[in-house]
């Protein structure tokens, strides 16, 4: 099945699954899918796959169970483990979800290492990796050339060609205060085009790209 477009499944900003874990948290003590569901206006089969990946994950638990008619069942929740305010990335086994978490490593590294410091993309590719998650250099480079287009940095430092060229370095960017719009990483979409999921829209688009593909 082919993965939809980011910002159709997005809701003022923030995904079905970040609307529900933001449900589960104001509360955390007791509820069930039914009253999820109710909170968050439907969703209810993607809060019924989330909540079987929350409880392998041991995110949540069950604490009561209850006849609904002669076949039907339902389950009272907990919160066991709150991971924060950002939903809990985890597949149907509770294996930890990776997709996506390139963009969150380099976005939040670029907040909290770089706040008033510029940096180059080998640096940030540096910074960003950790056991679980390894940032490639051309990744972040790709990932830095389209939020500067987008203006959320500013090149500090030109790049100098290398070669033999002693002189030789890579460009150097700062993310502009006022453009870190929140926690969620800009993600870069096909056509190009940045979305923020902090506003809930695309904020840049490759004009030419588009130019080209018609």
């Amino acid at each position: 099945m082919t993965r939809k477009r980011t910002e159709l499944a997005m809701k003022g900003g923030k995904s079905p699954r970040q609307r529900i874990w933001e449900a589960v948290r104001a509360n955390r003590k007791r509820f069930t899918q039914e009253s999820i569901a109710e909170v968050v206006c439907g969703l209810e089969v993607t809060i019924s796959q989330y909540f079987r990946a929350l409880v392998a994950a041991e995110i949540i638990e069950v604490i009561a169970e209850e006849k609904v008619g002669k076949l039907g069942k339902r389950k009272t929740y907990r919160l066991v483990r709150d991971n924060g305010v950002e939903a809990p990335r985890v597949k149907r086994d509770g294996s930890r979800a990776t997709h996506g978490a390139g963009y969150e490593a380099v976005w939040g590294t670029m907040h909290r290492l770089f706040e008033r410091n510029d940096f180059s993309c080998a640096e940030l590719a540096s910074f960003a990796s950790t056991p679980s998650v390894t940032v490639a250099e051309s990744s972040v480079t790709k990932y830095v050339k389209a939020l500067h287009a987008a203006g959320y940095l500013d090149r500090t430092q030109e790049a100098v060609s290398g070669g033999r060229n002693p002189n030789a370095r890579q460009a150097r960017y700062r993310l502009k205060p006022s453009k870190y719009t929140g926690p969620r990483a800009p993600i870069i979409q096909r056509p190009q085009t940045v979305y923020d999921a902090n506003e809930g829209r695309i904020v840049w688009a490759d004009m030419k790209e588009f130019e080209d593909a018609e």
